[in-house]
């Protein structure tokens, strides 16, 4: 596994969607195993482990035996793993990201830690002449290249603007109080702020003008008129409701010929919060008469998928009340408004006040509440394993216990950024002495998604492919 950061390691296999849950191929699933396994000879065997879904506890079953064939001791020093397949949350693949890094991951995309972007997008208002060229160049945001942007990843984008402006306000209030010859300002105080200014203008400035370069380049299609059309109906699929005119949304997509992508995403949401979507062939055949009939091969692997398919209203009415989104979404609070402004409360702030299902399952499983919301657990497809003794992570033994969250199929940047927000929730309160010994969770996954690699890997006709390699 690649490194990409302290607390985050991964296959890097873009195509894991398509690999995993269409061709059947689970060659990564089993590197994946192969590389937990080489951490527990380095740092001990895992002790404990939570499980959700087929495929992961098919990766645990691997890794069983990947253990016995390097003869692994015994020795255990990892406290444990939380395992997820990605078929758990499909549903938090499709949804809108809010925070920094999510949106600069769909704007533009990032590589091991870094991103390619046009000079003259980085570098304006760097120079007092405008900076025309266009080439790509890189730019690094690890914690050791750019420490800005590592406080900004995590945040919503409002809050990631107010945050820069306050620095901008802090220095700038700090120039003027200097210039002010009103304010008699002792010879050492004046000292004090004239280094802090020095400070500013050499290590922090560009920084801070490339960051908010950057972050107003991916904020820009929040600007479009019709972006709040698109939220509104998404947050309303979250919530298990179906929105009024949605129907409606999707014919002025279509006349507009807008980007297919986002009406396929809608169109996904609607499929698996609703149990299908109404119209879904008549549908299907205006996007293929509009969009061109080689998408078929697209709506082939999404059906596959089971992400879109027709909405069956008395078929089996039973059995969809018994697993319905809605109700897995009310026991599981993953609709929660943050009731104070000034503090971040819950994993829902990320997005709006929607939290992914699998960072909900993660935390449940932290505080040892697995037991408590098995109904739930059973209505959502999957096998389920967990420990009898569930405090072994809420209350731990030892001082320093390192926790793995294993995402078997691909894990998204918002769902990273919400495993960061756990672990310095869990920090805070040790060093409130709400929790007696500290955890910290590391993610291990076969790879890190968003929209175009997803998209980008399925709706592909090998066979033709083959055919003009051949020609």
């Amino acid at each position: 596994m690649i490194p990409i950061d302290i607390d985050l390691l991964s296959l890097e296999r873009d195509n894991c969607i398509r690999e995993i849950y269409i061709d059947n191929n689970y060659i990564s699933i089993s590197d994946l195993a192969c590389a937990l396994v080489k951490l527990e000879t380095c740092f001990g065997k895992v002790q404990h482990k939570y499980i959700k879904g087929d495929l992961a506890q098919t990766f645990c079953s691997i890794v069983e035996e990947k253990e016995i064939e390097n003869n692994l001791k015994t020795n255990e020093e990892i406290l444990g793993m939380v395992v997820l397949d990605r078929s758990v949350d499909f549903i938090s693949l499709m949804t809108t990201n809010y925070t920094i890094e999510g949106l600069l991951d769909d704007a533009i995309g990032i590589n091991l830690g870094r991103i390619k972007i046009q000079e003259n997008i980085l570098k304006e208002n760097l120079t007092k002449n405008p900076i025309e060229s266009k080439k790509l160049i890189p730019y690094g945001l690890t914690t050791k290249n750019n420490p800005l942007y590592c406080s900004l990843r995590c945040m919503h984008y409002i809050d990631a603007r107010n945050y820069i402006n306050t620095i901008k306000s802090y220095y700038q209030k700090m120039a003027d109080d200097c210039k002010d010859k009103n304010k008699k300002l002792s010879f050492d105080k004046l000292k004090d702020l004239t280094e802090e200014l020095n400070y500013y203008m050499n290590s922090i400035k560009d920084n801070l003008i490339m960051n908010e370069n950057i972050m107003n380049y991916i904020v820009q299609p929040i600007k479009d008129p019709n972006y709040l059309k698109y939220i509104e109906k998404e947050q309303l699929m979250l919530a298990g409701d179906l929105p009024n005119n949605l129907y409606n949304l999707y014919d002025e997509h279509l006349c507009e010929q807008r980007d297919l992508i986002s009406l396929i995403k809608l169109m996904i949401l609607e499929s698996l919060t609703q149990n299908g979507v109404k119209d879904y062939q008549k549908l299907k055949r205006e996007i293929l008469n509009i969009y061109g009939y080689q998408n078929i091969f697209l709506f082939r692997d999404l059906e596959n998928l089971g992400w879109l398919k027709e909405k069956e209203i008395l078929k089996n009415l039973r059995k969809v009340l018994d697993i319905s989104y809605s109700k897995i979404n009310e026991n599981l609070q993953l609709i929660k408004i943050n009731s104070n402004p000034t503090v971040i409360e819950d994993c829902s702030y990320l997005m709006g006040g929607f939290c992914p299902l699998g960072l909900r399952l993660i935390e449940t499983a932290i505080e040892g509440k697995w037991g408590k919301i098995i109904d739930t657990l059973k209505k959502i497809p999957g096998a389920v394993n967990y420990p009898t003794d569930e405090s072994v992570f809420s209350n731990p033994n030892k001082d320093k216990n390192i926790i793995f969250v294993v995402f078997v199929g691909g894990v998204t940047y918002t769902e990273i950024e919400g495993i960061r927000f756990l672990n310095r929730k869990y920090e805070e309160e040790y060093n409130n002495k709400k929790r007696k010994k500290r955890i910290h969770l590391i993610i291990l996954t076969t790879g890190i998604l968003n929209s175009k690699k997803i998209f980008g890997n399925l709706g592909k006709d090998i066979h033709a492919s083959l055919n003009m390699k051949n020609r």
